[in-house]
């Protein structure tokens, strides 16, 4: 992810929780909020609700790789993040591709032509 960088602190989650706009799907929440730097800022979050450890890590390299296929169409200076949903990990790539893009373009994080 070339225009991208990790959230990684606590407090970061916080604020994106408490003043972001968010759009749920059915399968991924996606919280976001403007931030003052050049770049994109990718958290991503899967609770034990998701299930054991091999499905919460399976679950965020699916929600990783759909931000990885839309970041060159997605506007930058935002903080971003991906909160998976309980029925995500029995679901294929497409379909949480197809949700987290259908939340990103509700949110209007997508460029206009």
């Amino acid at each position: 992810m070339k225009n991208t960088v990790s959230l990684k602190l606590n407090k970061d989650f916080k604020r994106l929780y408490y003043k972001g706009k968010s759009v749920s799907g059915g399968y991924v929440v996606v919280y976001t909020m403007k931030n003052r730097l050049g770049i994109n800022r990718l958290g991503l979050t899967a609770g034990k609700v998701v299930g054991n450890a091999v499905s919460r890590n399976r679950v965020k390299r699916l929600m990783r790789e759909s931000y990885r296929l839309m970041e060159d169409r997605l506007e930058t200076g935002f903080d971003i993040v991906i909160v998976s949903r309980s029925r995500a990990p029995l679901q294929s790539c497409d379909k949480i591709m197809k949700d987290t893009e259908f939340a990103m373009k509700k949110l209007g994080l997508f460029k206009t032509i």
